[in-house]
């Protein structure tokens, strides 16, 4: 197998896993969300506000992941 095919095999896999764990970053974040939403005790908004803080940095760092091995 020539080592290019190998070497885009290997960007494709790299590329769905950023893609899979962007999603999954984002599923939880809109869970956060939710659960900010609904919640009233100030320690729970407060925990809630940290999270999605957590989850921002999280999903930004793994987008600017997926555009440095794109492209």
């Amino acid at each position: 197998m020539p080592k290019d095919k190998r070497f885009g095999k290997a960007k494709k896999a790299e590329l769905d896993r950023c893609i899979s764990e962007i999603g999954g970053i984002r599923e939880r974040l809109d869970g956060a969300y939710v659960q900010f939403n609904s919640a009233s005790d100030p320690d729970a908004l407060d925990a809630c506000i940290f999270e999605i803080n957590a989850l921002r940095s999280r999903y930004n760092t793994a987008v600017r992941h997926y555009k440095n091995t794109y492209y």
